[in-house]
């Protein structure tokens, strides 16, 4: 039997729709988000694009068209509710088809912007590409492995353990016999870095632009412990008898085996801790939180921490996923978020406004001036100086 994403990856391929799969597909649309569809268009559309990373203006509408026709009633006109359906699936299509690589955003007053157009403007005449997997890998003697460049295979040896760099670029820790003493290793992210690695326990880590952990090359004694800054996104090896914590801010992150995200940057107000599966005792000093999926742990400068229980788990980790995900955030977040992953220096000209911006973001794989047409479009004014962004309004 078909899964969900098999079922939508043979509706999109497929010339020929039956009602049963329009009338299947529009009610999909109306009771779940399209997340699971934006990942499958994404897939079927990377054929179509050239060599800027830009879909052909023609292919564009011809495959928009394609959809729009499939999902066009075929006895009677379309109800209202059909019509904003079909503005979802509109905008799941713009992503992948727009030379931007962006979904619509939309302001405070909830009024979709213009779809982005791609001519050139001023924005774009100084452009500036993503990050990637970009870090610097400190080993316990003090050394250091710039990882982008190093070659795949050992890079080293840690007591009991041999550092590898595997074929897709990630690094991991694969152990044998007991460690005689605990060898610490570092890995920091710069500004327009990310990177992946596996633990000597198989937890897997990723880390966002200029983070760092710390950790333990092989795990001894009955504790796995981490100390983090910035962000990162883990999904913990289960091992009842040696609980993993993550130390950040001075806030003790506990679990047995999970996924969870922590935002951690000094530049931000709070310290987010959210929790995708399993369970996670967050605590600081005295104070203490339990979360269940889905909830998120905030902790204020003051040391206190709340529980948010209606947290959007998909836009916290969408930067893991490869996207920018704005939902109800004001310029000068959105703004951290670029600066970070494009190595660019923010500054404000005037007041800086306090409207803020929601919707489904941008891919993390355009370039800057796709980001800025996004932007621009949503009523912000830019200018770009080098390596300088100067926000206008």
């Amino acid at each position: 039997m078909e899964d969900l994403k098999q079922k939508l990856q043979r509706l999109l391929q497929s010339s020929d729709w039956s009602a049963e799969d329009r009338n299947w597909l529009l009610e999909y649309l109306e009771k779940n988000d399209t997340a699971a569809l934006q990942q499958i268009m994404q897939q079927l559309f990377t054929a179509n694009v050239n060599e800027a990373g830009e879909i052909r203006e023609d292919r564009a509408k011809e495959l928009l068209e394609h959809i729009h026709h499939k999902l066009r009633p075929v006895a009677k006109p379309a109800k209202i509710i059909r019509f904003a359906i079909w503005k979802q699936v509109a905008a799941a299509v713009i992503i992948m088809l727009a030379g931007t690589g962006a979904y619509f955003l939309f302001s405070n007053k909830g009024k979709p912007e213009e779809i982005v157009k791609t001519e050139n403007n001023n924005s774009t005449n100084n452009d500036i590409g993503p990050g990637g997997n970009k870090a610097i890998l400190q080993l316990a003697d003090g050394s250091t492995i710039i990882l982008d460049s190093a070659q795949n295979g050992t890079l080293s040896r840690q007591g009991n353990a041999k550092v590898l760099k595997l074929d897709n670029g990630q690094l991991a820790y694969n152990t044998s016999g007991v460690a005689k003493e605990v060898l610490y290793n570092t890995i920091t992210t710069p500004r327009g870095g990310q990177y992946q690695l596996t633990l000597a326990d198989g937890s897997k880590v990723w880390l966002n632009a200029t983070s760092s952990i710390r950790f333990p090359a092989s795990f001894t004694g009955n504790e796995r412990k981490v100390e983090l800054s910035g962000e990162a996104y883990f999904e913990v090896a289960k091992n009842p008898a040696m609980p993993f914590t993550v130390a950040v801010n001075g806030m003790n992150v506990e679990v047995l085996g999970t996924h969870f995200n922590i935002n951690s940057y000094t530049d931000e107000d709070i310290a987010k801790t959210t929790l995708l599966e399993g369970a996670v005792k967050v605590t600081k000093g005295n104070v203490m939180a339990l979360l269940s999926p889905g909830q998120q742990a905030q902790l204020t400068a003051n040391g206190q921490i709340g529980v948010n229980k209606n947290i959007d788990v998909e836009e916290t980790v969408a930067w893991k996923n490869g996207f920018f995900n704005f939902n109800s955030v004001d310029i000068e977040n959105i703004m951290r978020q670029i600066s970070r992953w494009y190595d660019v220096d923010v500054f404000y000209q005037g007041s800086v406004s306090k409207e803020t911006f929601s919707g489904v973001g941008v891919s993390r794989n355009s370039k800057l001036s796709q980001v800025i047409k996004v932007m621009e479009q949503a009523g912000i004014k830019f200018k770009i100086q080098g390596r300088k962004i100067i926000v206008t309004q």
